[in-house]
């Protein structure tokens, strides 16, 4: 008999054991009953808070893409240089990309299962497209104060948005980063380009 939990961290303890068994088996090959297993609970227990196999992989797109606008609208929102905002945000990945180690892996399926399902692929645009839209915001503030040089914001946002993507992909997929020097190093670029002044 599994111990009485509040609705929400029930709610969190199928979440992390779908979250896990879609990483290592992917959407389509895991079943409710997996879930359940995973996570202690009898398949009527997952049922109870989720009606779907596919409600439960929304929640956990939808958890994701809300922690990170909300860290974003902080970020933007707060009285610091726009370098001090860019330093945050990329220190902000870098870290959470090297400690939350399934994250990047679940970016994975996201992007797989967005090749699959049409419903999804929007949503995921969607939300990339507001991502976006919230860090050329940012941009536009820096050329605004005159600290920023003049370039078109929402498509430099969207390559910085590519570059995040970019790093946890080589994340997920075990490539050798020292996080500091990825730091520096992408800061520096992003800052001060490539060319010789």
């Amino acid at each position: 008999m599994t111990r009485h939990l509040p609705e929400q961290t029930r709610r969190q303890q199928i979440l992390s054991a779908a979250r896990k068994r879609f990483i290592e088996a992917g959407f389509y090959p895991t079943r409710m009953e997996d879930i359940a297993q995973e996570a202690g609970l009898s398949k009527g227990g997952v049922y109870f808070h989720f009606k779907s196999k596919q409600e439960v992989f929304d929640t956990l797109v939808r958890e994701e893409f809300e922690g990170s606008m909300e860290l974003l609208r902080n970020i933007v929102q707060a009285k610091t240089s726009i370098a001090e905002k860019m330093q945050t945000i990329a220190a902000h990945y870098l870290e959470y990309f090297s400690t939350a180690k399934d994250a990047p892996r679940f970016f994975i399926v996201m992007g797989e299962m967005g090749l699959r399902d049409a419903a999804l692929a929007k949503r995921l645009l969607e939300m990339q497209t507001q991502f976006i839209a919230e860090t050329a915001k940012l941009i536009e503030a820096g050329i605004a104060e005159g600290v920023v040089r003049e370039v078109d914001a929402q498509a430099t946002a969207a390559l910085l948005k590519a570059l995040i993507d970019g790093v946890e992909l080589l994340t997920a997929l075990e490539y050798p980063t020292n996080s500091g020097q990825l730091l520096g190093v992408g800061l520096d670029v992003v800052l001060n380009g490539l060319l010789k002044r």
